[in-house]
């Protein structure tokens, strides 16, 4: 009886899914901010987490690889980490590891993995070590707040693999599609040629392999470019990649996708 009173008492405290909704996440318990080092390569979408989140309430510190994401952690304090997993000098994984084994500031902080990688890699078992709680992109607004929620709470939450590319983008709206509606249009404007101009370097990233084996690089930058079509909504994306017979999707046709869809968000 004793223990089953305290696994009531244990359900009891636990929140429920309308009590994260409710929840200020931004804030500790002694009101103050809470702090969110997030570390992004691709700046279009490093720059709309990092808006949503800042709509959030949360301080946020964005920096552009793992290498300075364990800078910054060696030095000062923060209350969640947030890693993209495929980053230049230093990945999200090998990062999360180092944080983790530095006896400093943020060695018991809460790290996320949020990538692309995450919704359709065979092989998420190797982050499971180094990060408390996944989200694969894309995720939406409720997505990120509440996995944030149960890094708060350190209730790990794994990663969910959808289905498909396509059955992805149907059941949420992006953080972009979270965004683009209140964005003054100023910055709008500069955030849509940004992404676009990331998109560009993944496909000609992609056409310069053509004439080679280089695999690795065909792979990364196959998923670097899904990652930015499923933060911005471009599906005509996902399903050229789906058609093509691997490694190599249709450039021309990406190329004509991307032109499309800021044709479209530009109008």
């Amino acid at each position: 009886m004793a223990r089953e009173s305290s696994a009531k008492r244990h359900r009891a405290k636990a929140p429920a899914p309308d009590d994260l909704a409710k929840r200020d996440l931004s804030r500790r318990e002694d009101g103050s901010r809470r702090r969110v080092l997030y570390a992004e390569d691709q700046s279009s979408t490093r720059i709309v987490t990092t808006a949503l989140l800042k709509r959030m309430g949360f301080e946020v510190e964005a920096v552009e690889d793992g290498e300075l994401a364990l800078e910054r952690a060696k030095a000062s304090a923060f209350d969640i980490i947030l890693l993209d997993i495929e980053m230049p000098n230093m990945d999200g994984v090998t990062a999360a590891r180092h944080i983790k084994a530095d006896i400093g500031p943020c060695q018991q902080t809460p790290i996320m993995a949020m990538s692309a990688f995450l919704a359709d890699s065979t092989e998420h078992s190797v982050w499971r070590d180094a990060f408390d709680c996944a989200l694969p992109k894309p995720a939406n607004s409720n997505e990120l707040r509440r996995a944030l929620g149960l890094a708060i709470d350190k209730k790990p939450a794994r990663a969910r693999l959808p289905a498909s590319p396509d059955a992805s983008v149907e059941k949420s709206e992006s953080l972009w599609g979270s965004l683009a509606k209140t964005m003054p249009a100023g910055a709008r404007t500069v955030l849509i040629k940004t992404a676009t101009q990331e998109m560009h370097h993944q496909i000609l990233a992609l056409a310069a392999c053509g004439q080679t084996t280089d695999l690795e690089t065909i792979k990364t930058a196959r998923h670097v470019l899904k990652g930015l079509a499923l933060s911005f909504d471009v599906p005509e994306l996902l399903q050229i990649m789906a058609r093509s017979n691997p490694p190599l999707p249709d450039v021309l046709a990406l190329l004509n996708a991307v032109v499309e869809w800021n044709r479209l968000q530009l109008r």
